[in-house]
């Protein structure tokens, strides 16, 4: 409680000193103004020395602490305040004894009125730069006009009493102001550090989340190899001491363990996403395209396949990760559309709203829309593993790739009709 208090008031203060540095010497600019265009030093001389001392000092120490606040005072919030508090009451102190003497020197001529206008611009902006301590601005306000009204009604004139009721008016006016400015502030401050809290925490899941499956992945590969290498170790070895039901067994063993060793693969390249790197770069997308088909045709070369690649789009963004990405998306297209006896996979660029979107068409099964919200999610898949192996972690790893990116990532498809992968590229990196 206490350190969150602390930190609480580092923030304010810290605010307080970025709002102080501009406003801290006007006083002394506004002081040496009326001095130098009026006969007041010549005739009242120690009493303008101590008044711009006391300026000076207030101006001093207001300066110092707003300057310096966060290379020494930023761990030290209370004192810190002390110090610039005491700097902000003197120069109200000795601007509100300058009004003072002002009034009873020229009355409310032209200097006055320059001094008076002074306090008015003082206060409001004291009161926008200390609103989070509401007493500290109370004092201020009090020390600022408290010694004009007093004067103004004692006065008794008509011209002063109608500034002591203007300056009473705007007195309780910047008072009612101050306290709701100090209610917003404080309010406001406690939802920012409640948000930046629970975003430090949401980060600090999400990598031992990360960290985790990692782990966990990395540790399983080993026993898998051993579940697989030692089935296969069985059927070869046995030959035909084993019946047919015996080796379906072992060869269903081989299949899970190898299915599951590919789902460990997918996981690690899905948590590796978020952990890589980002270098920006320009990337050839089209290329990368192409060189993702030449692989699979590798794989199938009996295979027929119309291939279209607008050429030359480019990208700028991470090469590796966009080769994750167009690698995952141009295997989608050609596993689902594997069983068309006219395939076809389409890559190219459009524009919309003014922004390029890149896409990869097929004809292929496609999908039913009203499922689409499962589509990036991880492990979710909207064809069954005997009609179209997979782990369901591939479009989860390019939502992963194309959000750090900055962009969006969408499709559109009809059932028996193909599917057509969107995204946006902004290299804005999360």
């Amino acid at each position: 409680r206490q350190r969150q208090m602390c930190i609480r008031d580092s923030y304010s203060m810290g605010e307080i000193a970025y709002r102080s540095r501009i406003s801290t010497f006007l006083y002394l600019v506004i002081f040496a103004i009326v001095i130098g265009f009026t006969p007041f030093y010549s005739e009242y001389q120690n009493f303008v020395t101590v008044i711009g001392v006391l300026l000076l000092t207030g101006s001093i120490l207001r300066g110092v602490s707003a300057w310096n606040f966060t290379r020494y005072f930023s761990n030290y919030p209370k004192p810190w305040m002390l110090v610039n508090g005491i700097g902000l009451l003197t120069q109200a102190a000795a601007w509100g004894v300058l009004s003072i003497m002002s009034i009873e020197y020229y009355g409310w001529q032209w200097t006055t009125m320059v001094i008076c206008l002074s306090s008015a611009a003082f206060s409001a902006g004291a009161v926008v730069t200390v609103s989070t301590s509401f007493s500290l601005i109370t004092m201020y306000l009090l020390l600022m006009f408290a010694p004009t009204l007093t004067v103004t009604l004692i006065n008794g004139t008509e011209e002063s009493l109608i500034a002591a009721f203007l300056f009473s008016t705007y007195f309780v006016f910047l008072l009612s102001a101050a306290k709701n400015l100090n209610k917003q502030y404080w309010e406001a401050l406690e939802n920012t550090l409640l948000l930046k809290r629970r975003a430090r925490e949401l980060e600090t899941k999400n990598r031992e989340l990360e960290s985790f499956t990692y782990s966990v992945s990395h540790d399983l590969r080993q026993p898998l190899r051993s579940i697989d290498g030692f089935s296969k170790l069985i059927m070869e070895d046995a030959g035909l001491k084993l019946d047919d039901k015996e080796r379906e067994y072992l060869q269903r063993t081989r299949s899970a363990a190898q299915k599951m060793g590919y789902l460990i693969d997918d996981l690690l390249q899905l948590c590796s996403v978020s952990r890589a790197g980002y270098k920006a770069q320009n990337v050839d997308l089209s290329g990368m395209v192409e060189s993702n088909i030449e692989k699979l045709r590798q794989l199938d070369p009996g295979r027929e396949l119309e291939v279209e690649i607008e050429p030359n789009v480019k990208a700028t963004g991470d090469q590796s990760l966009l080769d994750i990405a167009m690698s995952n998306l141009v295997e989608n297209a050609w596993k689902y559309s594997s069983k068309k006896p006219h395939a076809k996979i389409r890559f190219a660029t459009q524009q919309q709203n003014g922004r390029v979107v890149y896409y990869i068409k097929d004809n292929g099964v496609g999908f039913d829309t009203r499922y689409i919200n499962k589509l990036f999610g991880p492990f979710q898949r909207l064809h069954t593993g005997d009609e179209y192996p997979g782990t369901g972690i591939g479009l989860a790893t390019v939502h992963r790739i194309i959000d750090r990116h900055g962009g969006k990532i969408w499709a559109n498809a009809k059932v028996g009709r193909g599917a057509t992968f969107y995204f946006t590229i902004t290299n804005e990196i999360h």
